[in-house]
């Protein structure tokens, strides 16, 4: 079922319909319609974007499981899951574990690196004395002492035979060393239990890992925070639950309990630990957050960590699972939206909050790592071959390589689709950009049209010249029937561009494509192929921008002079200056296309100022034969509010003493005035006594409202009315009523395209004040027109 039109959008509708006609007025029914494929021998744009989404999405998900399974990530996740613990789910353990610690208070008081066996036994009886129930020691007493110390400490342990464990360790063996297994010595080991003192960690120190049980030396020992947990369960090693704050543990200090100074209260019917706590002690872990903790206090949060139950750990299993389900889901979709990729990766960062709660641990980075790193790679194929406004194919998403000779490629440039989508929201723009798709394929059997900002671009079966133009005229003439509506004007809006450089790559031939269209909706016509013929002028223009630019870098432009004459006495008044210029000494330059190159890039300030510079010094020489000599100098309208033009142009007039009187600025433009941004400028020039004159009054914007915006002293007929005198009472009534209008406005009137007697003639019946033209001189040298000047004057 086709999409449904806006009602308030009749350009949707218009669009559409144009469309059908299109297909009919343009179908070919004896050329069956081929595949993209079949055109350019190659994969569609649509085959070439699944391929390149399958690529990303198999590569996402391979470096994904490759980096879980080595454990890439494991540092990042190691320090994030130690920061939910501190920063998020931090709270205060149980108070039924307390640790008695062996500190810096206890040592100095001691005078020794450890406690004796004495003191030990000594602290042993007061915490049972006050209750406790069981107590570990993280140390094992493998070596024998002092006598007397050891047989003391051999009497506590009798006495409290089964309440108590001292550490131990298994053997184990690095590349650099092996360690020997480590337990209380034998003397004592009838009287006391052993527990595991022993744990792991990750390589950067972000987290530790506690047994439950371990073999030592054939011995299945639990460990001490198994040991105060009371935990009877299977072996395993397990993190424990940085949530629990070690601030928060309560604790006694040895030295306290070895005096008899504190409160039995707080050990009654609890377990206890003893360990080394100290600054000199190096048994100290990083705990994100939280700095150095000795290391005796992880036990007590393994302890805790083992009575919420023993927490499970999925590793990265699940998180991969999810991610791959992600992944096809996304490549299945065909969606160009990724969020499903990134909701994914949020949902596995978020879902650990919840597991950690319930005892469960997971790795998720590498799944996020390989969302993350197939969504960017997903963007970025979206960036290179999917426009970003509409649902559209960017050229990228086209085949690069050679085409075949059997296609032409288009370029749709909509000069106004700003102005039509001002109004629109962003699903009816794509709306009017996929009927104007359709539109193109039908009439143009179009297969692959992709968008670039606001150009089409497609290719179409190849077409012989003369159809060509007519295919395209035709084009272009209903798409403009079908953009426009509400009102908008559609002079410039659709410009196609056509290349038919058949031996070339596509790449190429579309910039070609987009050079034809920009440039026809830069002059208002509706196409233009990029052929041959077009090549060759384009080239031309490239050589006269060229010619311009060394001209103004080298500031040598050749300036010729037309006399002004006055037709009632035939005197010489003044002259134009005009280009006659022969770079490097060739041909001469066509002084109308120097102009136009330099107006199309804005050199046409440099260029007034070069042939005004070389024209002030040649005048000089005529001033000196007429003082009221007039020269005149062409000026675009559009310079007079540039007021750094202004100020170069009155250095110029100081530096060759020219009168400004003797100065006269013809001003030529086809562009409306501004004349509130040139009346201070008009105002200046007038103090200088520099005149302003109208050029080719009657064309362009050189008409009657001119007269008004410009205080000019002189008015010059266009030619095309001067020359038509002869022929056409039309262009005799046009310039009788323009010399009686400018004489009543105080201006002097000169015709220009004086070419025979008969035209100055009829001008004098017309009181015309002068003429300019071949009848009386081309533009010659100021060496030949001052020769003139002298003999004129001598006669």
């Amino acid at each position: 079922m086709p999409p449904t039109i806006p009602p308030t959008r009749p350009a949707l509708l218009a669009l559409r319909q144009f469309g059908q006609a299109a297909k009919r007025w343009f179908s070919r029914p004896s050329r069956p319609r081929a595949s993209s494929a079949d055109l350019t021998g190659r994969e569609s744009s649509g085959d070439l974007i699944r391929r390149k989404r399958l690529k990303v999405t198999l590569i996402a998900a391979v470096l994904g499981l490759m980096s879980a399974a080595i454990e890439l990530p494991l540092p990042a996740e190691e320090w994030l899951r130690a920061a939910r613990a501190t920063y998020v789910r931090d709270k205060a353990p149980p108070q039924d574990i307390v640790l008695i610690a062996i500190d810096d208070e206890t040592l100095n008081a001691i005078g020794k690196p450890f406690p004796t066996r004495s003191h030990d036994a000594a602290v042993f009886d007061a915490v049972f004395a006050a209750g406790v129930t069981r107590l570990g020691y993280d140390r094992a007493h493998a070596d024998l002492e002092d006598p007397v110390d050891d047989a003391r400490f051999l009497e506590a342990l009798k006495a409290h035979k089964g309440k108590i464990w001292l550490g131990a360790s298994p053997s184990f063996s690095t590349p650099w060393r092996e360690m020997a297994a480590i337990q209380p010595n034998p003397a004592f080991r009838p009287y006391t239990n052993m527990a595991l003192m022993i744990g792991g960690g990750d390589p950067f120190g972000f987290s530790v890992r506690f047994p439950t049980f371990a073999d030592v030396e054939g011995a299945s020992l639990p460990s001490l925070s198994a040991v105060l947990a009371g935990y009877s369960g299977k072996p395993r090693w397990y993190r424990p639950n940085y949530a629990f704050n070690p601030n928060k543990i309560p604790t006694l200090s040895y030295l306290d309990v070895l005096e008899g100074r504190f409160d039995p209260a707080t050990l009654k019917g609890r377990a206890a630990i003893i360990g080394m706590t100290g600054l000199e002690v190096r048994d100290f872990h990083i705990m994100q957050g939280r700095g150095k903790i000795p290391g005796v206090y992880f036990h007590v949060i393994g302890a805790h960590t083992l009575r919420e139950g023993l927490p499970i750990d999925l590793k990265w299993y699940p998180a991969m699972v999810v991610t791959l389900l992600a992944l096809a889901a996304q490549l299945v979709l065909q969606r160009r939206s990724r969020n499903v990729l990134w909701m994914t990766a949020g949902g596995l960062l978020l879902a650990q909050f919840a597991l950690e709660e319930m005892g469960i641990g997971t790795d998720v980075l590498s799944g996020v790592l390989a969302l993350a790193g197939a969504s960017i790679g997903l963007r970025q194929i979206a960036r290179k071959y999917l426009s970003a406004e509409v649902d559209a194919f960017t050229t990228s998403a086209l085949p690069l390589e050679k085409l075949q000779s059997e296609q032409d490629v288009y370029a749709l440039k909509i000069g106004n689709l700003s102005e039509l989508s001002e109004d629109w929201d962003s699903s009816q723009m794509g709306e009017f950009i996929a009927n104007l798709i359709d539109f193109i394929k039908g009439p143009g059997e179009a297969h692959e049209v992709a968008l670039d900002k606001d150009l089409l671009i497609w290719l179409a079966p190849r077409l012989a010249r003369g159809v060509l133009e007519k295919h395209a005229d035709g084009l272009a003439m209903m798409l403009k029937m079908a953009i426009a509506h509400d009102g908008y004007a559609t002079g410039s809006a659709p410009a196609l561009g056509i290349d038919t450089h058949y031996d070339l790559a596509l790449g190429q031939r579309i910039k070609k494509a987009i050079q034809a269209a920009d440039e026809a909706s830069s002059k208002g016509i509706r196409f233009i192929i990029n052929d041959a013929a077009y090549l060759e002028a384009r080239q031309h223009k490239l050589e006269m921008l060229r010619v311009l630019e060394k001209g103004l870098r080298d500031r040598r432009i050749g300036v010729g002079y037309q006399p002004k004459v006055d037709l009632a006495s035939g005197r010489i008044v003044g002259a134009e200056a005009l280009i006659r210029w022969q770079p490097d000494g060739a041909h001469f330059v066509n002084p109308q296309e120097l102009v136009l190159t330099a107006e199309a890039h804005d050199m046409i300030n440099d260029l007034t100022l070069i042939v005004m510079d070389v024209a002030l010094k040649d005048a000089r020489r005529a001033l000196a034969v007429d003082p009221g000599f007039k020269l005149a100098v062409n000026m675009s309208a559009k310079s007079l509010s540039d007021t750094d033009f202004l100020f170069d142009m009155m250095t110029l007039l100081g530096r060759h003493h020219f009168p400004g009187r003797n100065l006269t600025l013809e001003l030529t433009e086809t562009a409306k005035l501004d004349d509130a941004g040139i009346a201070a400028q008009i105002k200046a020039l007038q103090q200088r006594h520099i005149s302003l004159s109208i050029d080719d009054f009657g064309t362009g914007q050189s008409n009657l409202e001119y007269l008004e915006t410009v205080p000019s002293h002189e008015l010059k007929i266009d030619k095309r009315f001067v020359q038509g005198l002869a022929t056409s009472e039309e262009s005799k009534a046009i310039v009788r009523a323009t010399i009686e209008i400018a004489h009543s406005l105080g201006k002097v009137v000169v015709a220009e395209g004086v070419e025979s007697e008969a035209i100055a003639a009829e001008l004098r019946t017309m009181h015309c004040d002068m003429g300019q033209g071949y009848h009386f001189a081309k533009a010659i040298r100021m060496e030949e027109l001052v020769e003139i000047m002298r003999k004129r004057l001598a006669a």
